[in-house]
């Protein structure tokens, strides 16, 4: 193992390059104030709960939370900066994770191993969409990061672990796929592969207190989940679920409010997505790079069986779960399917390297035209992605946060118009006179409750649960001496928000 772990100084040397020539890249794109393009809406919302401690929407991210409150210490720039930094970095780790799982894992005894860990790790450094998720804040960076790894831990299981350095490695890595569980849920379509592969792990010979202490150092890291009831305890302004009660944490956890959207896709949606998904597919790596992909993927039954069937698998229930996710962003889900299209990529190449017809080298005519093209499209990817050029939400932001009137109540529908507003007043401390309510929020009791920590100032109805937002309109019946303002999204109107200030109460 101990082997494995080290690879050789070629390998690492080059695993470093590609990280770091990534990271200057995605440093590139990186905005210094909150954004909405490529699908970051959630960034209000992320950067509100760093920045007050609290806690965001489901499934509430704990570790993207910790992480994110660290990064915001660097005094450099801006707090949006500091954490899409934090994305900058971990998909660039990843990176050159892939690199290194690939030659050392899938093609260690290829003479062309190298080639296909560059190939893998440049075409999904460089994907459009791995590409837009790198320069902003979201979790899709970090839970790249954490999705290799995984792969790393899953693959150092299945050899024989005898040396105390080797046992270090594993525990570590095993406490950390435990906190992989606290940044995004998705993590789990790996967990039948935890299972083989502890099993493994102990036919191995690998003794069973080991096998225990593997399993509890995972839990261990899943305790990570105790970040919530504890910042709840403070309620902080933004505490989704209030998760101090058993009932509010699962509510928060479970994603609750979205699970009537899972696998609820009309057939004909659902044909529509499949399409857009290869779509998706072609964009990221090109007609060249889709071909010899296909092939690496036909062709993975040269590598190991463990191996080439849990990509198989990790390919296609993210896929699955994509299709079947109805969100405008299910889209996201599909980048652990793009990091394993990746790797069939990095197979396809090498094993097309060494085909030729007559005397023409197809093959090594054809692994150039897709590193040229791997290359040649950066700059035309970065300037599709760059974030830097979207104003939309400070534009609607501030200009609406300046010509609110004095002492306002802000009622809000939804996350276009909330989640920058919520930035400004809870995260940067603008306008303190000003009250935001969320109104779809007001059916909840959590909801109710935060506001009246948040704002003891306001007159509130009593507590109640309801499918309706009686309760938060009835807040400016409650609170005459305050004009009362309304926003809900419109991509019709200014900046996809539709504003009307002031109304009489």
């Amino acid at each position: 193992m101990e082997k494995i772990i080290r690879s050789n100084w070629k390998n690492w040397t080059t695993a470093l390059l590609l990280a770091v020539g990534l990271f200057v890249l995605y440093l590139t794109v990186l905005p210094d104030h909150l954004v909405t393009i490529n699908d970051g809406g959630d960034g209000g919302d992320f950067l509100s709960a760093m920045l007050t401690h609290g806690i965001p929407h489901p499934t509430g991210y704990p570790t993207y939370m910790i992480l994110g409150q660290l990064f915001l210490r660097i005094p450099i720039s801006s707090p949006y900066f500091r954490v899409a930094l934090l994305s900058a970095l971990a998909s660039a780790c990843a990176a050159g994770l892939l690199f290194l799982w690939v030659t050392a894992q899938v093609v260690r005894d290829h003479k062309l191993g190298w080639l296909a860990g560059i190939v893998a790790a440049l075409a999904w450094g460089t994907a459009p969409l791995v590409f837009s998720q790198a320069g902003i804040v979201e979790v899709y960076g970090l839970q790249s990061l954490f999705f290799m790894i995984n792969l790393w831990w899953i693959s150092l299981l299945s050899r024989r672990s005898e040396s105390l350095k080797s046992q270090v490695w594993l525990s570590l890595l095993a406490f950390i796929v435990g906190m992989s569980l606290g940044n995004h849920l998705t993590i789990l379509f790996l967990a039948p592969v935890w299972v083989y592969s502890l099993i493994v792990f102990r036919k191995k010979g690998n003794p069973s207190t080991f096998l225990i202490l593997q399993i509890a150092l995972l839990l261990a890291g899943g305790l990570i989940y105790l970040y919530l009831p504890l910042s709840a305890r403070n309620y902080p302004p933004v505490n989704w679920g209030n998760p101090q009660s058993w009932t509010g944490f699962w509510w928060e956890v479970s994603g609750k409010a979205y699970q009537g959207m899972l696998f609820q896709i009309p057939f004909v949606s659902l044909v529509g997505r499949i399409g857009a998904a290869a779509r998706l597919l072609l964009d990221q790596f090109g007609i060249l790079g889709l071909v010899i992909g296909l092939v690496g993927a036909v062709i993975s039954e040269k590598i190991k069986s463990p191996i080439r069937w849990i990509l198989a698998w990790l390919f296609f229930s993210s896929l699955i779960f994509s299709l079947g996710y109805n969100t405008k962003d299910s889209y996201l889900y599909l980048i652990p399917s793009l990091t394993v299209f990746s790797i069939w990529l990095g197979i396809g190449a090498i094993e097309l390297f060494d085909i030729k017809w007559r005397s023409l080298p197809l093959g090594n005519l054809a692994g150039l035209a897709l590193l040229l093209f791997l290359i040649v499209r950066i700059p035309f990817t970065r300037q599709t992605v760059d974030a830097r050029k979207d104003n939309r939400a400070i534009l609607y932001a501030e200009n609406y946060l300046r010509s609110a009137p004095q002492n306002a109540i802000l009622l809000t529908n939804g996350d276009e118009d909330t989640f920058p507003l919520w930035y400004y007043h809870f995260g940067l401390k603008q306008r303190p006179d000003i009250r935001i309510i969320l109104l779809p929020l007001t059916q909840f009791v959590w909801y109710q409750e935060t506001v009246r920590h948040t704002y003891p100032d306001l007159v509130l109805p009593p507590d109640i649960e309801s499918s309706s937002t009686a309760w938060g309109d009835a807040i400016s019946k409650l609170n005459p001496e305050r004009p009362v303002c309304e926003s809900r999204p419109d991509a019709k109107a200014s900046y996809g928000v539709a504003v009307s200030c002031p109304m009489t109460n």
